[in-house]
């Protein structure tokens, strides 16, 4: 709320700034950087900032691609932060400061090319608290700082890094403190100026006091002229149960908060970086300004931006075959209230983006009843940051990937089992009944999809936003639902009482009412349980639902029980012939045998069969 009225009060200034024809009106401007797929539109939200005197006047600026990158394809307009001449540099901030205290994720596509001397300096992403006109130097000649941060080794004039800042720096030039030319290092001195010193005296593994981590073993060559795709994501965390930070500006300090830097794909820094923001940097209110420095000294590159999101709340993650990916989201206490979790069945590795979107249940209901009726969504129990209790909506996209949108409609090359644990009380999910009782009491929840494009969880202009129901699994500890994905960024919401979700089916062969059995004797009983009638392949729009996952007999001594891999298909409902001994009781007369048959989703099912004593 307190962000909504700074940012109204900055649009009735700039607004009376119209009036007297001093500065462009910025009326249009997004709440966060939303510079997809270019830098064509917007260009009014950024502020530019170049040394003074300018030796290269028009720079930073925005300029038509004429060899356009692939990919993407559709790049026209980029951010260029520096010519490719020597000795100059550039910022550019978004004009409104952006919430950095909050879980984030932004993602950026850069391009350095169209060199004449050698590769120098770099970029840098930059968080800070300082000024919407910070740059790192007024005399043109900062090229070994990178526009954000003094170096006491290279540089011939050494005037102080931007105060009260982060960067996470590309570097491109190897300065005596540097361990090369193709590295990517976070650093911050806290609210002192801020310094690009990787290591002692260059000493490698001697790290400088304001290097936070450093990575000089990149997959891939900044300079090489190709686009490269970087998604920075911070998770804030109130705990303090985490190991001390050994060294550097927050040594000593025990927070588990933590900020990860993913390129092309590669996660530079797995299980993230200790860093704090808000004990780090003096926030405003826990905002800061956002953006991006760049320089070249000696050496010269066009240094350019191709585009640019900024996702207040949203977390990323790299996707693979070998193990999940989990992101976490906590909520006001600390704790974890909720996370998403996804791992590839099949193609590349991509960088996932989730975004949750908090709803009120009843709100929510309205979403899913359209295409779902009777479903309702999940309310997960403490999921907002004031403690309250809320349903989810996933945005799940791929920023790295064509379009970012997790491949396409003609060419779904992204194939995942995805999946959202969560805490949640009886009490605040009413008519939902766990474990599942005969007939139409029972959980029957749903994993539903719907949407495209790289906002999938806006409301379509007609029509349902949820078109299919993807589970394929569903458990009561910490409630866990997944199922699987393809193609195209998809939103995503747990649900209940969804309808489809038939019960399994139960088949027994004996005993049989057409045979006596004697008193006391242990018999054989066979039986199959099959899935529910509504499962679908995993080609089906609209499934796999849920595959039974055991049957359990219930003879007169013990439960014993037997578990199957189902067969999906409503064709062949599959199943598993299970065999099971019983004792007959010692007394002549009928008596009833039961087969209770549970799937995955906790829905059960009961079938009877009655057999004689003699």
């Amino acid at each position: 709320m307190r962000l909504g009225a700074r940012f109204g009060m900055v649009m009735a200034i700039v607004g009376l700034a119209v009036l007297i024809g001093s500065t462009p009106a910025r009326a249009q401007c997004p709440t966060s950087p939303n510079y997809s797929p270019d830098f064509t539109s917007n260009q009014s939200c950024l502020t530019l900032n170049a040394p003074s005197p300018n030796p290269y006047p028009g720079y930073p600026g925005f300029f038509s691609v004429i060899k356009a990158p692939t990919p993407p394809p559709t790049v026209a307009t980029v951010l260029r932060l520096t010519p490719n001449e020597t000795f100059t540099s550039g910022s550019a901030w978004f004009t409104a400061q952006q919430p950095v205290s909050a879980a984030f994720s932004t993602t950026f596509m850069f391009e350095i090319s169209y060199t004449t001397t050698f590769n120098a300096d770099g970029i840098a992403f930059v968080i800070q608290n300082s000024s919407i006109n910070a740059l790192d130097s007024t005399s043109g000649e900062d090229g070994c700082s990178i526009g954000y941060g003094e170096d006491t080794t290279g540089c011939s004039q050494t005037t102080g890094g931007i105060p009260n800042s982060l960067a996470i720096e590309f570097d491109t030039y190897q300065n005596s403190d540097d361990p090369n030319a193709n590295h990517v290092a976070i650093q911050s001195c806290g609210t002192n100026p801020n310094s690009s010193d990787n290591l002692i005296g260059g000493v490698l593994g001697a790290p400088a006091p304001c290097n936070i981590a450093i990575n000089a073993s990149l997959p891939i060559t900044l300079t090489d002229g190709n686009p490269h795709t970087v998604t920075v994501t911070y998770t804030p965390s109130t705990l303090t149960n985490c190991a001390a930070i050994p060294s550097g500006p927050q040594e000593g300090s025990t927070y588990c908060s933590t900020i990860d830097v993913i390129l092309d794909g590669t996660d530079l820094f797995p299980g993230g970086v200790q860093v704090n923001l808000s004990t780090l940097l003096s926030l405003n209110s826990g905002n800061a300004w956002v953006g991006f420095t760049a320089a070249t000294g000696g050496g010269d590159d066009d240094q350019d931006i191709l585009s640019w999101t900024f996702t207040p709340g949203g977390q990323a993650g790299v996707l693979s075959m070998n193990t999940p990916t989990t992101l976490n989201f906590a909520n006001a206490t600390g704790n974890t209230a909720y996370s998403f979790s996804g791992q590839l069945t099949s193609g590349p590795d991509p960088t996932m983006l989730v975004l949750p979107i908090a709803i009120s249940q009843a709100a929510c209901d309205k979403l899913v009843q359209v295409n779902f009726f009777p479903a309702r969504c999940f309310n997960y129990q403490n999921a907002l940051n004031t403690g309250q209790d809320s349903a989810i909506m996933f945005q799940v996209t791929c920023p790295g990937s064509l379009g970012g949108t997790c491949g396409s409609t003609e060419d779904a090359d992204f194939f995942a089992t995805l999946a959202t644990s969560f805490l949640f009380s009886y009490a605040q999910n009413p008519l939902f009944t766990y474990p599942g009782i005969i007939g139409p009491l029972n959980p029957f929840p749903g994993w539903l999809k719907g949407g495209t494009g790289t906002t999938p969880c806006a409301l379509p202009s007609s029509g349902p936003l949820f078109l299919s129901n993807q589970i394929n699994s569903f458990f009561i500890d910490k409630a866990n639902t997944s199922g699987p994905a393809a193609g195209t960024g998809s939103c995503w919401v747990a649900t209940y009482d969804t309808p489809g979700e038939i019960w399994p089916a139960i088949t027994i062969s004996s005993p049989t009412l057409a045979t006596v059995y004697p008193p006391n004797t242990q018999e054989t009983a066979t039986f199959t349980c099959g899935n529910p009638l509504t499962s679908q392949p995993a080609s089906s729009p609209t499934g796999p639902y849920l595959t039974a996952a055991s049957c359990q007999p219930s003879p007169v001594t013990g439960t014993p029980k037997c578990t199957f891999t189902a067969t999906q298909g409503p064709a062949n409902p599959g199943g598993l012939a299970c065999t099971s001994s019983f004792v007959t009781p010692s007394k002549p007369g009928v008596y009833v045998f039961a087969v209770t048959a549970i799937d995955s989703g906790g829905n059960q099912n009961v079938n009877v069969a009655l057999y004689k004593v003699n």
